[in-house]
């Protein structure tokens, strides 16, 4: 019999702590690494799309149907901690990809996290996702100057250390999942399916088992397969904004500490999000809120020209707030469209085909925004391909809703 427990209180808060945190965690550090991008080019002589690239992490496997979340969560967060452990030792840049690709698993950790809150949650589920969402904040705010001081008093190997210890956190994190069961018949179907293939010994078993556990059947939904569309290019901007600013910033004339600093202030915009965004919610409906915030984020990453052509600290200021102000809007309402699409029994698959599509554009800009660099010896064009690709990324939307405009209005005709 299913421990059924109720939505929306109790444990479910203590869900959006950890995803909060895990949250944190997870963009912290991808900020960290971003802020150590010229140290690591230095002291391995390498070009910048190498060190970009490795930063961009990989995906874990979609394995919390196979196993529980809690394993998965705490298996990916023990390798996430190795893989640190083994950059702060790196003597080769291969040596060194290796290892911080290892950490990608921290992504995957993050994903299964993200799905469970979303299943404990229904009617404030609006205000859950904008506290967790609020860690991306606190990660992007503390983690930059932190990793440059942290930098200058104990060097990038005593800081990768330091961080496998920030990401032990994760490991907390795992600990604290209980995977909710909503419905006694639901685990009924689930033991059906499970002593179904037992007995089945035929070829078709293996598929049939890929399936389930992958919840392949998500991408039937146009309207899914757009949101995952717009998380991969979304990850795209996102991962060169983290990655690239503060070299960006240094590349223009400022100090460290003013470049790392640009990064805080684009956790301040993110949490700006958090906070309006349940409000907003309550007039502005959540794909309405997803195309203003695009054409948004399109603005402030098109503004890089301008900027650098003055050399304009406030200039990326302003932009860096902006484009995470829009950035944090328009992916909580992404989230929230996915829950609105999606069964409960394949939400946290669901999200983490959207971590997949994630990371399938954070390694993408991760390389051709430092190869940008290394050709053109200037970071403006990536940007300036950050803000076209903002952009593109709504298309696959905008195509199935002119598609739903024009099929009801033939239906109406009729």
């Amino acid at each position: 019999m299913a421990n059924v427990m109720a939505k929306d209180r109790g444990w479910a808060w203590v869900m959006t702590l950890t995803a909060f945190i895990a949250l944190a965690l997870e963009t912290g550090t991808m900020k960290a690494l971003g802020v150590m991008l010229p140290s690591l080019r230095q002291q391995f002589s390498t070009q910048t799309w190498v060190i970009g690239l490795s930063i961009a992490s990989p995906f874990a496997g979609a394995l919390s149907k196979r196993f529980t979340s809690r394993h998965t969560v705490m298996i990916f967060s023990i390798l996430t901690v190795i893989g640190f452990i083994m950059a702060s030792l790196a003597t080769s840049v291969q040596y060194l990809m290796v290892a911080l690709l290892l950490t990608g698993f921290s992504l995957g950790a993050e994903a299964v996290i993200l799905g469970e809150e979303a299943i404990y949650f229904d009617k404030y589920y609006n205000v859950s996702i904008a506290i967790s969402q609020a860690g991306v904040s606190f990660g992007v705010m503390v983690m930059p100057p932190m990793t440059q001081f942290l930098q200058d008093i104990y060097g990038w190997r005593g800081t990768m250390l330091l961080l496998a210890g920030l990401n032990l956190h994760l490991i907390m994190c795992g600990a604290l999942l209980k995977p909710f069961q909503t419905d006694v018949a639901e685990l009924e179907d689930n033991e059906l399916f499970q002593s179904s293939n037992k007995k089945r010994r035929h070829k078709n078993s293996t598929v049939s088992n890929l399936v389930h556990y992958l919840d392949l059947s998500l991408f039937t939904d146009v309207d899914f397969v757009s949101m995952v569309v717009y998380n991969a290019g979304s990850a795209y901007c996102f991962t060169g904004w983290l990655i690239y600013l503060v070299p960006h910033a240094m590349e223009l004339g400022f100090q460290p500490y003013e470049s790392s600093f640009l990064a805080s202030i684009g956790g301040i915009g993110n949490l700006l999000a958090c906070i309006l965004y349940p409000i907003l919610k309550i007039w502005v409906p959540d794909k309405t809120s997803l195309y203003l915030t695009t054409l948004m984020t399109t603005f402030a990453l098109g503004l890089d020209p301008l900027v650098s052509s003055y050399h304009s600290y406030i200039g990326l200021a302003f932009s860096s707030g902006i484009y995470v102000l829009a950035r944090g809007i328009a992916i909580l309402s992404v989230y929230k469209m996915v829950k609105n699409v999606v069964q409960d029994d394949k939400l946290t698959n669901a999200i983490l085909w959207n971590n997949v599509a994630t990371s399938i554009g954070a390694i993408s800009s991760g390389f051709f925004s430092g190869w940008i660099f290394d050709v053109t010896g200037s970071y403006t064009l990536s940007f300036l391909l950050l803000s076209a690709i903002s952009l593109l990324a709504l298309c696959p939307q905008f195509i199935v809703d002119i598609s739903g405009i024009w099929t009801a209005r033939n239906y109406s005709s009729l």
